[in-house]
C-alpha cells in the first residue's frame, strides 16, 4: 500500500488526528498530495509505518498565502498512546538505568513505560511492571494520576500516568529493554538529580510533576 493510500485509511479510522483548523489548515485533497510529491519529490502520507508502536505522518498543510508545504509529526495507532509508572516503596521512587537508542547513550533514569497495546491503560502499566521490574501487581492496584503529552510540537500522544506500590524487585535478564540498573531515591534525591541535569528524561520529569501535584492536591483535602 502506498504512503497516500494509507494516509488516507489513517485519516478515515482516526479523524481527530485530521481535525481542522484555521492556524495550521491540512490539504485533504488527494490528488494534490500525489501531485505535490511528484513535482517535488518530498514523501507525503505515511512516511514511516513502525507497528504496532507508531507511524511518522508527513501531512500537507497550506499557508496563509496559499503555499504548501509539509509538516512531519508522530502518532500512535491507538488513542490510549502509552502509560508510565511511578513505582513507590517505603518513601522512594524507583529509576531505572536504561541505554537509550536515540541519544545513543545512558538515561539518568526513567520510570518504567510502555507504549499503547490492546489492553487498557491500567492493564498496559501492570504489564510494563511485570516485564520491567518482574513484580506482578493487579491493575486496579495502579492508582491513576492523570496523562501528560510529552512533545506537542511533534507527537498527538498521550501518556496515561500511574503509580504503584511494589515489594521486591527482579528485574528479568532477559527484558530486551535496555534495562541495567535501578536506584531507589528519596523526593530530595529527585529534586537534586533534576537540577544537576542527571534526570533529564521527559515523560519521568512530566509523571513526576503529575505526582507532586496531586499528592499536594489530595493533602489540601484533608
Amino acid at each position: 500500500m502506498d504512503s497516500i493510500t494509507q494516509y488516507f485509511q489513517l485519516a478515515a479510522r482516526r479523524p481527530e488526528l485530521f481535525a481542522p483548523s484555521n492556524q495550521i489548515p491540512l490539504c485533504m485533497d488527494e490528488e494534490t498530495l500525489r501531485n505535490y510529491s511528484a513535482s517535488t519529490g518530498k514523501p507525503v502520507g505515511v512516511v514511516y509505518d513502525n507497528s504496532p508502536y507508531y507511524f511518522v505522518l508527513a501531512d500537507l498543510c497550506i499557508r496563509e498565502n496559499g503555499e504548501l508545504y509539509t509538516y512531519a509529526r508522530v502518532v500512535y495507532p491507538h488513542k490510549s498512546n502509552g502509560v508510565v509508572v511511578i513505582p513507590c516503596r517505603n518513601g522512594r521512587f524507583g529509576l531505572l538505568s536504561i541505554f537509550r537508542h536515540p541519544p545513543r547513550m545512558e538515561s539518568g533514569g526513567e520510570f518504567p513505560r510502555g507504549f499503547g497495546e490492546d489492553l487498557t491503560p491500567a492493564e498496559n502499566g501492570a504489564k510494563e511492571l511485570w516485564e520491567e521490574l518482574g513484580v506482578r501487581i493487579a491493575p486496579e492496584e495502579l492508582e491513576f494520576l492523570g496523562e501528560i503529552q510529552t512533545d506537542t510540537g511533534i507527537s498527538a500522544g498521550k501518556v496515561q500516568v500511574f503509580c504503584a506500590q511494589v515489594g521486591e524487585v527482579d528485574i528479568p535478564a532477559d527484558n530486551g529493554e535496555g534495562i541495567h540498573g535501578l536506584r531507589w531515591v528519596t523526593p530530595e534525591e529527585i529534586a537534586q538529580q533534576v537540577a544537576d541535569g542527571t534526570i533529564t528524561d521527559g515523560i519521568t520529569l512530566g509523571a513526576y510533576l503529575q505526582y507532586l501535584c496531586r499528592k499536594k492536591e489530595t493533602a489540601s483535602l484533608l
